[in-house]
């Protein structure tokens, strides 16, 4: 599949337009494991609420996202940690650039028995054809080693380089299938400047979400009852996006100011569409209608 050319079929122009053909598929969120550490420097210290004591450490889920489209199969979006991380704590198959980066400031990631990736697929007999990551940072990848070499994994198009490769070290070794997603042509629906059609029905959706990374995204499902959108680190979770809080960026100044951006954007569309449930990939609860 070229995740970054999926842009055929309908043509939309609002978020109301696209909800209209919303179709029933099975959803699930999944918890791998658990970071401890502080809120910064992972956060913009600045947003951070008056009162909170920021070098205290917090406790902040791993997850991982799974539906089921109609006939594409069984989705994932990001993966989570492999079961690495029980074995051979506390930093499991991260690489020695990553783990210095995470002593350094005081972070551990933690795992309890088969609550790795493989055995949440396993028990929830899900086998996935597609991963879609919505960046390239090593606790969103530590899970594709357990995944089939067979399944199509896709990310941004601007974070193929060598420094999201130094960050993710060994996870996509012998994973062949990878393909690109290029925003940049897809046309903008408000409040999100560019957004991706995946798979030309209208189901699934890449929303440009810069700033955390070079070329993060969110994704939104097009599900019924209601629709559901995964936001990855474009903010914190339920609590941080409330409050106000804005994640750090890996892209200096400029990057800090697009992380605003994108949130303004999520956090402007959830205004909209409150009805739509809002998953973040280190929070277990949604903010949901």
């Amino acid at each position: 599949m070229d995740a970054g050319k999926a842009i055929s079929g309908k043509k939309y122009h609002t978020w109301d337009e696209v909800f209209e053909v919303s179709t029933p598929m099975a959803f699930r969120a999944l918890n791998t494991g658990t970071i401890t550490s502080p809120l910064t420097p992972y956060t913009q210290a600045e947003s951070i609420p008056a009162g909170v004591d920021t070098s205290k450490t917090v406790s902040h889920a791993v997850m991982a996202f799974y539906f089921h489209h109609p006939e594409k199969g069984d989705i994932l979006i990001d993966s989570g940690f492999d079961r690495s991380f029980y074995e051979n704590p506390p930093f499991g198959n991260l690489s020695p650039f990553v783990i210095d980066f995470l002593e350094g400031n005081r972070a551990r990631y933690t795992q309890q028995k088969d609550e790795d990736l493989e055995s949440r697929l396993r028990k929830n007999n899900i086998h996935p054809t597609h991963l879609f990551l919505t960046h390239m940072h090593p606790d969103h990848t530590a899970g594709i080693p357990a995944l089939s070499p067979s399944c199509n994994i896709c990310y941004g198009k601007k974070e193929n380089s060598a420094h999201y490769r130094l960050m993710t070290g060994s996870h996509l070794k012998g994973k062949g299938d990878i393909s690109l997603i290029d925003t940049d042509p897809a046309p903008a629906i408000p409040p999100f400047d560019h957004a991706v059609d995946l798979f030309g029905d209208g189901s699934f959706w890449a929303l440009s979400t810069p700033g955390h990374t070079t070329d993060h995204l969110a994704y939104l499902i097009n599900a019924e009852p209601f629709p559901i959108l995964v936001v990855g680190d474009a903010e914190l979770s339920a609590w941080g996006m409330t409050q106000g809080v804005f994640m750090n960026s890996d892209g200096g100044k400029e990057g800090q100011q697009a992380v605003r951006e994108s949130a303004n954007a999520i956090r402007g569309f959830h205004r909209m569409y409150p009805r739509v449930a809002v998953w973040f990939s280190h929070d277990e609860k949604p903010l949901a209608p």
